[in-house]
């Protein structure tokens, strides 16, 4: 009769045993969530949206910095002076030269003289600086909140029309403060800058944001265009409108060229 076979000593199990010399699976990256990703994103689009109206206006209107390493005639004459004055004072006290210590004298009356008449000519040459954008801070502080929502709320699309409107509606600004009112740059022509600035792109931008973010990409009845597509239609609006007035400024300062160019030819001399 066989004898029985002793039972088995192994154990077996579903899932490694020693957990510290077990091979290990690479870890799984947490999910992001969505909320985090739509922060991300409009943060993104912010930030390419770049500084703000107000800040770029600030720094176009602001003063350039005297240039470094040239002496002002000022300061030269004034050290003409002083050189002249000490020398005539050591010739009178040592009691020689007495004419050349007049003569050093006059020449220090002369550097001041030129001092006093070069300073009042810088004074009536210095061109009168050129009056800041008619933009009030209130004007500024809205369209700058509007762009900002707006930049973080519309599609990439949208976002390269809004950041390029915006260029256009800052070099336009800047360039009224010195821009002259005539046959090409109309009264007319300034006041659609100025409102643009105050009224049109804030009040397009706010509409916009009046529509629920679900209900933009969204075609209207009778498929009419989405929000979306109206935003970038009217965006593009307003820069085309810009631009063209830009270029009739443009056309201002060469007609002036052309104008002394007619000058000069007339009074060329004939042969």
């Amino acid at each position: 009769m066989p004898e029985p076979k002793p039972a088995s000593r192994r154990a077996y199990a579903s899932a490694p045993v020693n957990q510290r010399t077990a091979p290990r699976e690479a870890a799984k990256p947490a999910p992001v969530h969505a909320l985090l990703k739509a922060r991300a994103q409009k943060a993104r689009q912010r930030q390419l949206l770049g500084p703000s109206v107000s800040e770029l206006l600030a720094r176009g209107t602001s003063g350039v910095a005297p240039a470094q390493g040239k002496l002002h005639p000022g300061v030269i004459a004034a050290t003409v002076c002083a050189v002249a004055a000490a020398s005539a004072l050591i010739l009178l006290r040592s009691g020689t030269g007495l004419a050349l210590a007049a003569a050093l004298a006059a020449l220090g009356g002369a550097g001041w003289l030129w001092q006093h008449r070069s300073q009042r000519a810088a004074r009536e040459a210095m061109p009168t600086p050129a009056s800041p954008p008619p933009f009030e801070p209130e004007a500024l502080r809205r369209i700058d909140e509007a762009f900002e929502a707006t930049a973080a709320a519309v599609p990439e699309p949208a976002l390269a029309a809004l950041v390029s409107l915006k260029a256009a509606a800052v070099r336009m600004a800047l360039a009224l403060g010195g821009a002259p009112v005539d046959g090409d740059f109309t009264l007319d022509d300034r006041m659609y800058v100025i409102e643009s600035l105050r009224r049109y792109i804030p009040d397009t931008l706010g509409a916009y944001l009046q529509v629920p973010a679900a209900q933009r990409p969204v075609p209207g009845a009778g498929e009419s265009p989405s929000a979306n597509d109206l935003l970038q239609g009217q965006l593009a609006l307003l820069q085309s409108e810009l631009e063209q007035r830009e270029q009739r400024l443009h056309g201002s300062a060469v007609e002036a060229l052309r104008r002394q160019q007619r000058f000069l030819q007339s009074k060329a001399t004939r042969g």
